[in-house]
């Protein structure tokens, strides 16, 4: 198919490249010069794991144009991927995706044909059948379903993974208006993927509800593990491990997102509940569970805070390994680890820091309040607490032998996700978080 993406962030580039590599021609656009000019020479000017190699096999078919017009006219299909930040009521702003739509339109207005306008922006329910449909029948004089079609298809990946996440879905979910429009997006993407995922595909206002609600439910799973978690340290003998692992093999359950340790962050979990809270209450409804899911969320950095100021008093060293919100990102948004980070400042500590990829993102929030070190053990030297946060691989394989050579004795070791466990080396003070009654000079 010939397709256009209007976009190229994280998320556009990626989705530009794996229709491209897969053999589909794609002319991408964005506003950003620097990255027009970069793709244009064939770099890449994103941070994404596997894009790079992606797009060796995509420049082939992949182009990129300078122009709305240029994107819509040489393409059947035109896939919208630009940001749509929170508003201080937690809906979602449509600013650029109305400007998109509006730079769009008089090239829809003057092509002969249908053609096919694919929002994948998450949006508010509502929004595509309310201001979209009528602002583009308005401004092209077209019939949507009739002269062009309307489709919202919405992606749902995690950074770091975006890549593998686009070409090996679960489920891939079509918001159209016209059955034909549906149809060609539903070709589109059992062309691309590698697996052969379900196909949802229902009228936008279902299809729009179904992307918030989904990501709903999954940070319901994951604050059950946290609360669950959080119950369990109270607990002797007890194990969040063992109890979500029984947990999750029941198949009305499942065992993704069902892990005790650090709550959710990033630019989409935590906004997606604010959205469906207000969603709801636009109709006369109430998101109860959700306000429970968020409450458990946000008292995580505050439960963690209060087992470090147990055990060691300010201005004792505190090292904290993991910054961003999840593994293989560098992004901090909305990052556990940093609000536990101001937490701790805030009190007196002295703070060291280190990340494999997010150090620059948390030096330019937190700047000289901290101690950034590129080497973890340098960051470990003289702490008097050691936090295990983001679930990096490097924190897996740490030699505690040669830690206890470094930090204070008797030195914390909270393990959001239990990568340390029990080794031979004594001398460390162990706090697992979501296990009970752990003995206070545990050895590592």
């Amino acid at each position: 198919m010939n397709i256009s993406v209007i976009g190229l962030g994280k998320l556009g580039l990626c989705t530009a490249a794996c229709f491209a590599s897969a053999g589909h021609t794609v002319y991408g656009f964005d506003l950003n010069d620097h990255f027009r000019s970069e793709l244009k020479s064939r770099r890449n000017p994103i941070e994404e794991t596997g894009l790079t190699d992606l797009l060796e096999s995509a420049w082939a078919t992949l182009h990129i144009v300078d122009s709305y017009e240029a994107a819509l006219q040489a393409s059947d299909i035109t896939l919208i991927i630009v940001p749509t930040p929170s508003l201080p009521d937690g809906r979602f702003s449509n600013d650029y995706l109305v400007n998109v739509l509006d730079g769009l339109a008089p090239a829809l207005k003057a092509k002969n044909g249908f053609h096919i306008v694919d929002v994948v922006s998450t949006v508010m329910p509502g929004t595509c059948d309310t201001i979209f449909k009528p602002l583009l029948e308005q401004a092209t004089g077209k019939r949507c379903g009739t002269d062009f079609g309307l489709v919202y298809n919405p992606e749902f990946i995690a950074l770091g993974s975006v890549i593998r996440n686009f070409l090996n879905p679960d489920m891939v979910l079509i918001g159209t208006s016209d059955e034909r429009s549906g149809s060609v997006v539903r070709e589109l993407y059992a062309s691309t993927c590698k697996t052969l995922p379900a196909m949802a595909v229902m009228s936008l206002i279902n299809a729009e509800i179904t992307k918030i609600s989904l990501n709903c439910y999954v940070t319901m799973k994951i604050s059950y593990a946290n609360g669950l978690a959080a119950i369990c340290e109270q607990v002797p003998g007890a194990d969040v491990d063992v109890i979500t692992a029984a947990i999750g093999a029941d198949s009305r359950v499942g065992s993704k997102c069902l892990k005790g340790g650090l709550g959710f962050g990033g630019p989409c979990f935590p906004r997606d509940n604010l959205a469906f809270q207000t969603f709801a209450e636009e109709f006369g409804a109430e998101a109860l569970l959700g306000k429970a899911v968020v409450a458990v969320n946000n008292s995580i950095p505050e439960r963690l805070f209060k087992k470090v100021s147990e055990q060691c008093v300010p201005p004792a060293k505190v090292a904290l390994l993991g910054l961003s919100y999840k593994a293989d990102t560098h992004i901090i948004e909305e990052s556990h680890s940093i609000i536990l980070a101001k937490n701790l400042i805030a009190a007196g500590y002295q703070v060291a820091l280190h990340d494999p990829t997010a150090i620059d993102a948390a030096r330019d929030l937190l700047g000289s309040n901290v101690i950034f070190f590129n080497d973890m053990y340098e960051c470990l030297t003289d702490a008097s607490a050691i936090i295990l946060l983001t679930d990096w691989p490097q924190y897996r394989d740490l030699d505690w032998k040669h830690i206890a050579t470094l930090t204070s004795s008797g030195a914390l070791v909270l393990d959001s996700w239990r990568i340390a466990k029990k080794a031979a080396t004594p001398g460390f003070t162990y706090i697992p978080v979501g296990v009970g009654n752990p003995a206070k000079d545990e050895a590592l």
